[in-house]
């Protein structure tokens, strides 16, 4: 288990360092605005499965379920109305925090400090009001794209 979070700390890593260099050297890609919110998701929803397990009382099963649910919709949607998109819409800054927000929950769990385990429910439910309202504006987006002639 313990390579697991070295593992999960490298793929956090060498994602912020993607996506600082990319902003700082101009390198910004449609297909990197695609790609990198489906890699985030993937990673975060295995480490939250993974702390389920491992810690049960860690992480509600329907935070698991509505995170894969909600990444599972994202995935078909855009897969759905990209080709009538004239630009790839990027990760909302709703659904960045949402992501900072579970990160600190999983990680407090992750890195045992145990006398913060009880901020985790607090955090993850923010953090899965935050994810809320990002699908709800990418839905917004989405409706849009399907009206679009």
């Amino acid at each position: 288990m313990p390579y697991f979070y070295v593992l999960l700390g490298v793929v956090i890593l060498t994602d912020f360092l993607d996506g600082f260099l990319a902003r700082r050297l101009n390198q910004i890609s449609d297909l990197g605005k695609l790609l990198d919110p489906i890699a985030d998701g993937l990673a975060l929803f295995a480490f939250s499965v993974i702390l389920y397990i491992k810690y049960p009382d860690s992480i509600p099963l329907w935070f698991c379920v509505f995170y894969f649910c909600r990444q599972l919709l994202l995935l078909i949607l855009s897969m759905v109305f990209l080709p009538r998109a004239d630009s790839v819409y990027g990760s909302n800054i709703v659904g960045k925090w949402g992501v900072v927000f579970l990160t600190l929950g999983l990680g407090i769990y992750a890195i045992n400090i145990q006398s913060l385990f009880s901020l985790v429910p607090f955090l993850i439910y923010i953090a899965t009001a935050l994810l809320f309202l990002s699908l709800l504006d990418y839905l917004r987006v989405f409706y849009i794209l399907s009206t679009k002639k």
